[in-house]
């Protein structure tokens, strides 16, 4: 589907079109024609839009910046796959999931692919949140090992990294000081996972 800008661009050129190839009266009506139809193909993108703008909590200071409001004070647990890596299903932005599972909407111009799963309350370890938010939607599987630190993420998705990366836990926006078996959660806790290399 064309974006805004698309339209706008493309009615500016047929509008230099029309005003070189029509006459007088008729030029007038072909152009407010043109535009006329060019904004009632934009209402429903820029109403997407205001949609999405207006459901977003943008507070930089706040760890659910860019999610939406009605997460604010809830748990929520974000996975940021690396570019090409991203499941299928979850390229082309982040795609937001509330806790029954059901998608809420996809925000493309967020710079990262992933999903976020969002709006679950009264979890106190981060383990147990995780493994039951990943399991309300499909392909999160997460593969763990055991060690005398607890568990260790390998896998996310069907993504394993390799060599010198590994899935790195932030918690409310920094690296996170414990694992995710010891990480004790707050009632308004964002969890992140991103691939890093050391």
């Amino acid at each position: 589907m064309f974006g805004i800008i698309e339209i706008m661009l493309t009615a500016g050129a047929l509008t230099l079109f029309s005003s070189t190839y029509f006459k007088d009266i008729k030029k007038k009506q072909v152009i407010s024609a043109i535009w006329l139809i060019a904004l009632i193909i934009s209402v429903p993108l820029i109403n997407t839009e205001w949609s999405r703008m207006t459901n977003l909590l943008l507070d930089e200071e706040h760890s659910h910046n860019g999610l939406p409001k009605e997460w604010e004070d809830k748990q929520v647990l974000c996975i940021h796959f690396p570019e090409n890596s991203t499941l299928t299903e979850f390229r082309e932005g982040r795609h937001h999931f509330n806790a029954a599972g059901e998608e809420i909407f996809v925000d493309q111009s967020w710079n990262k692919s992933g999903i976020c799963l969002g709006g679950f309350i009264d979890y106190e370890n981060g383990f147990d949140f995780m493994l039951d938010a990943t399991n309300t939607t499909e392909n999160l599987e997460v593969k763990y090992s055991e060690s005398s630190w607890g568990p260790y993420i390998t896998s996310i998705g069907g993504y394993e990294p390799t060599g010198n990366a590994y899935w790195s836990l932030y918690h409310n926006g920094v690296v996170a000081l414990v694992g995710i078996g010891e990480l004790s959660l707050e009632s308004d806790s964002v969890i992140m996972w991103e691939v890093v290399t050391y």
